[in-house]
């Protein structure tokens, strides 16, 4: 039979648990908010939706002609893009149909 001294080494040392649990606990209330910041949610939601419309004061938004000519050139890319994706689509479709499928 062991003798109580190898029992004792053979189990973990409970204070230096309890003390590690103790320094987390430490590390946790200090890195919480004071209460005093609490009561600030409500000033934030209005504040929030005044720097959204100052914010939007500064943009320089695009004129009439800007949006126009913008406005063109994508739906130019996306005709030309169309017509590319829609000639390779009917390659391959071509391809697969006389390889594969023996010229159908």
């Amino acid at each position: 039979m062991a003798n109580k001294e190898q029992v004792k080494v053979l189990q973990p040392d409970k204070t230096e648990d309890k003390a590690a649990q103790d320094k987390k606990n430490q590390a946790l209330t200090k890195a919480k908010k004071p209460q005093a910041q609490a009561a600030q949610p409500k000033k934030r939601r209005f504040t929030f939706f005044s720097d959204i419309i100052g914010e939007l004061r500064k943009v320089v938004w695009p004129t009439r002609q800007e949006t126009i000519r913008l406005t063109l050139i994508v739906i130019g890319l996306c005709v030309v893009m169309g017509i590319v994706l829609g000639a390779v689509d009917y390659g391959f479709s071509e391809l697969v149909a006389k390889v594969l499928l023996g010229g159908k």
